[in-house]
């Protein structure tokens, strides 16, 4: 027993290893059917240029024409290519996506991650420099402060501003800083946290958190431009001024004794799946004239099978309306079929009653018979020569086959058996001790279940 039930257990095994191979098998045939649509030979033809910020669009193009796989290995190279040039090693010659997406099977997601945690702290700290100039030009007030009212708050120098209370106490610190990014790579910097203070020292100023500015969705700093960002500390903050005293002379008070501003780098935004995100968003009129002709492409195809389709809609109207003669050809209802049917059975039984009683009861079968042979003879050559008659088809036909050749013998039988009983009395009391005898059969089955179950 334990041996046949092994052989069973081996056999599924077996089953399920052939059906997940057929599904691997279909895979590359998906893949190569989806590899060879013009959509996706378009944009694996796409050039990537080596230090060019608009290349990392591309991902974005992938994404929307629904190559997802393609998306994802475009990212990994370009995130590896934006990683060697942040460590000062030689960027990839130019090349075409097709390459890229290649190269970017082979780039480990892993290392990927742990070089961005080493890099982002060190190298990208130093490269990112918060730009404020106290004798600068003034600066107009941003539209984030519009709510708090021109009486509550004062601008006290170039894109400095503070909101204070009736009293005089200062309720929040605004300053609009520039960030410039010294690489030749963008850097994704949706927010952060500002510091003045010496490094490796206590903080001379509370923390300030700065964001985009309102309406801004370009959460990254282009590469050798500055990016502005409005920072904000709130009341009850570490290093506030005191009533009366001016924040800007504080600060330069703080800037005289050696400190500077520092940013502060959020650890999210090591996350390659983050930095990609960002780096997406880097504007690319190529991308965008790629993605028109995608959608106008698809649009076409649509508008040209919604008018075929039209086409052939009015045609076949058309064509019906020419032939209005057709019409007499529709199928009959189900009811007029049935009744035609019980006609045809009740003309075939007086039929052969009035030859087997005139005549004699063999010429009436075998005219029965030769009259349902007929059309059984052209059902039966119907079966075989109208197509499909392989694996289940087959056995189908060959039932078909069967009922077709016994129909005549099975009528012609059907046909004396009630001319007998019609002319017969000894026929009648046979049929009638038959049917009582099933009846009885059947009654003492019933009890016997009753009874015994």
């Amino acid at each position: 027993m334990q041996r046949i039930l092994l052989r069973v257990l081996g056999f599924a095994v077996l089953l399920c290893m052939v059906g997940a191979s057929g599904a691997w098998a279909q895979q590359p045939a998906s893949s190569a059917a989806q590899a060879g649509s013009p959509a996706r030979q378009r944009l694996l033809a796409q050039e990537l240029v080596p230090q060019q910020p608009s290349r990392y669009a591309w991902m974005r193009a992938a994404e929307a024409q629904g190559q997802g796989a393609d998306a994802l290995y475009l990212r990994l190279a370009l995130l590896h290519e934006w990683l060697l040039a942040l460590e000062g090693r030689p960027a990839q010659a130019s090349r075409t996506i097709e390459v890229a997406i290649a190269h970017g099977r082979e780039v480990d997601a892993d290392d990927l991650q742990r070089r961005a945690r080493a890099v982002w702290p060190s190298l990208l700290k130093a490269q990112l420099r918060p730009l404020w100039d106290m004798d600068g030009p003034d600066v107009p007030l941003p539209s984030e402060l519009d709510a708090l009212g021109a009486d509550n708050i004062a601008q006290e120098g170039p894109g400095l501003w503070v909101h204070r209370a009736k009293d005089g106490r200062p309720r929040g610190l605004y300053l609009w800083l520039g960030v410039r990014n010294g690489l030749d790579e963008p850097v994704p910097l949706p927010e952060f946290a500002l510091r003045l203070g010496r490094p490796g020292q206590q903080a001379a100023a509370p923390l300030m958190q700065c964001y985009l500015p309102r309406y801004s969705t370009r959460q990254l700093v282009p590469p050798q431009s500055t990016q502005h960002y409005l920072c904000r500390a709130g009341e009850g903050g570490f290093g506030l001024p005191p009533t009366g005293v001016g924040w800007l002379a504080q600060m330069g008070e703080w800037f005289s004794q050696g400190a500077s501003l520092q940013t502060e780098l959020p650890q999210h935004d090591q996350a390659l799946s983050r930095t990609g995100r960002i780096l997406g968003q880097v504007d690319n009129p190529a991308v965008d004239d790629f993605l028109r002709g995608a959608r106008e492409s698809t649009e076409k195809q649509q508008q040209l099978q919604k008018e075929r389709a039209q086409a052939a809609a009015a045609a076949a109207k058309k064509a019906h309306e020419a032939t209005p003669a057709r019409r007499s050809a529709e199928p009959l209802p189900l009811w007029l079929k049935r009744v035609a049917f019980l006609g045809g059975v009740v003309g075939a039984l007086v039929l052969y009653g009035l030859l087997a009683h005139h005549v004699s009861v063999a010429v009436a079968s075998g005219v029965l018979w030769l009259g349902l042979a007929i059309p059984s003879a052209i059902y039966l050559r119907s079966i075989w020569t109208m197509g499909g008659t392989d694996g289940w088809g087959k056995l189908v036909a060959i039932v078909l086959s069967g009922a077709a050749i016994a129909a005549p013998f099975v009528g012609t039988l059907a046909a004396y058996t009630v001319y007998k009983l019609v002319v017969s009395a000894r026929a009648r009391r046979k049929a009638i001790l038959f049917l009582l005898g099933v009846i009885v059969v059947i009654v003492l089955h019933a009890l016997e279940r009753w009874l015994f179950w």
